[in-house]
């Protein structure tokens, strides 16, 4: 009765084993992608305490491509599609150095007429005219109603340049009842960061805690399933 007894339990370990060896690659990439969704929920909230005040187009950032069974590599990334590039943005908080120029600093410096003063490259500094959002961007309301104003009229218009007969530098200006009011200032200084946003750290924390359980929780449920199945 002892042999039969041990013989039955060997041939339950054998069947387990051989489930565990089919269901393993299948068991990894589960909780490769459940752990990916935590850092991506981690990573979407780490930017509200890395950046001031950040907009949704911030704190969604972070998308997730799932691993199979066939390739256990499960991408968490920032979103870098043209017109909606938050990486472009995001790597300056994550790795620090100078920002490339914003899209509406293109559209002034290249889009628009201007005196020839505006440097190449140029950076554009709010002024104290400049409407500033919750989040400390400018509105595009702003944004709008200097494009429209663009129009080279002598009164009551914007202008891009250097404001002549006076030591003002160049930039975007309104002029009002013979008064210059300064929007943006133009210049060359670029905007420096400093890396604030430690993605690495977030994501080897998150999978420290959780791949190991997500994965052998995952193969438990597995193994039971293909093992109820015969």
């Amino acid at each position: 009765m002892l042999a039969i007894k041990t013989i039955g339990n060997f041939s339950k370990a054998v069947a387990w084993a051989e489930a565990a060896q089919k269901q393993e690659p299948f068991s990894i990439s589960q909780g490769l992608n459940k752990t990916g969704f935590d850092i991506r929920t981690g990573l979407n909230s780490g930017t509200k305490s890395a950046f001031n005040r950040p907009v949704k187009f911030t704190t969604n950032a972070f998308l997730v491509k799932k691993s199979n069974k066939r390739n256990l590599i499960t991408y968490i990334y920032a979103i870098d599609q043209e017109k909606k590039d938050r990486a472009r943005y995001l790597r300056f908080g994550i790795h620090g150095g100078s920002r490339p120029p914003k899209g509406f600093e293109g559209f002034f410096a290249h889009k628009v007429p201007n005196d020839g003063t505006i440097p190449s490259g140029a950076y554009f500094v709010p002024g104290p005219s400049v409407k500033i959002n919750a989040s400390g961007n400018v509105t595009m309301a702003t944004l709008q109603r200097i494009t429209k104003g663009l129009s080279g009229a002598k009164r009551g218009g914007f202008f891009i340049g250097t404001p002549r007969n006076n030591n003002l530098p160049p930039g975007v200006y309104r002029r009002s009842r013979e008064q210059l009011f300064p929007y943006f200032i133009a210049t060359t200084n670029k905007p420096d960061y400093s890396p604030r946003f430690n993605i690495q750290k977030i994501g080897d924390k998150i999978v420290k805690r959780r791949f190991i359980k997500y994965t052998q929780e995952a193969l438990d449920k597995n193994i039971r399933a293909q093992l109820a199945g015969k």
